[in-house]
């Protein structure tokens, strides 16, 4: 995540809503991850082998594995707005280009 998608112009907030959201949650989701590291070093260090099943560590994996999933997701829906939104000015300037 990079500062820019922290902070995205209020125009764009405008045009997609859900993104103010949406940039909340990445950030919740990034201080998730760090405090479940920092509790579980052994997560951290693919020590799973020494974690018994079930256990807070195994769980704390879980947690950080569907975490990674949802940035997954995040990132390809942020992708596919700024698509949508690329095809829709070239949309736009063709149509102003017409001649009649």
């Amino acid at each position: 995540m990079n500062a820019l998608s922290l902070r995205p112009p209020i125009e764009r907030f405008a045009r997609s809503p859900e993104l103010a959201s949406l940039t909340i949650l990445e950030s919740v989701l990034a201080t998730c991850e760090a405090a479940l590291f920092a509790a579980h070093p052994e997560v951290a260090h693919g020590a799973l082998d020494v974690c018994e099943r079930g256990s807070s560590a195994m769980r704390a994996h879980a947690i950080l594995v569907a975490t990674r999933r949802l940035a997954t997701a995040l990132a390809a829906y942020r992708e596919a707005l700024g698509r949508d939104e690329r095809r829709r000015i070239r949309e736009r300037e063709r149509d102003r280009d017409m001649p009649f």
